[in-house]
């Protein structure tokens, strides 16, 4: 933390030195520029500087105190205190299965009382067989013509001249 406020103060400082602008660069033709305002509409501003004297940090000598291990053994008070349970490991015998051999069980006879609906005959008329009509094309390998008058009435449109034309 003491670094921070160290290398913030000496960034301060120098940027609080003047500049030199002596020395200008060329402007290129991508740079973005003021737009022009006119000289009796330009504002006023005012440039203040302030100059602030800050302090340079002095060294100051820090007492820490490092833990070290003690090797001689002295009580220790606890503040709150919880039983703590420890296991204690007993053997324990486990039994083991063995295999043994059934033989398979004989089928017997189990009755079962079922109730049983008497059967209903319901007579169903029978499917019987209908003669359907079915066209058949025939093929004619050579055709018959059949002459017959037929009136037949032409309208014809009569053109009339116009004036104008």
């Amino acid at each position: 933390m003491k670094a921070f406020i160290v290398l913030s103060i000496i960034l301060a400082v120098a940027a609080s030195t003047a500049v030199d602008s002596s020395k200008k660069d060329k402007r290129s033709l991508y740079e973005h520029h003021e737009p022009f305002v006119f000289p009796e509409h330009e504002p006023e501003v005012k440039h203040v500087t302030i100059e602030k004297n800050v302090p340079v940090p002095y060294p100051v000598e820090v007492e820490k105190h490092v833990p070290y291990e003690v090797k001689v053994p002295y009580p220790v008070e606890v503040e709150k205190k919880v039983p703590v349970y420890v296991e204690k490991k007993v053997p324990i015998y486990v039994e083991k299965k063995v295999p043994v051999h059934v033989d398979r069980p004989v089928p017997y006879p189990v009755e079962v009382k079922v109730p049983v609906v008497q059967k209903e005959y319901v007579e169903v008329p029978k499917p019987y067989a209908v003669h359907v009509e079915k066209p058949v094309p025939v093929y004619i390998s050579k055709p018959v013509y059949v002459e017959k008058a037929v009136p037949v009435t032409v309208l014809i449109k009569q053109h009339k001249k116009s004036l104008w034309g």
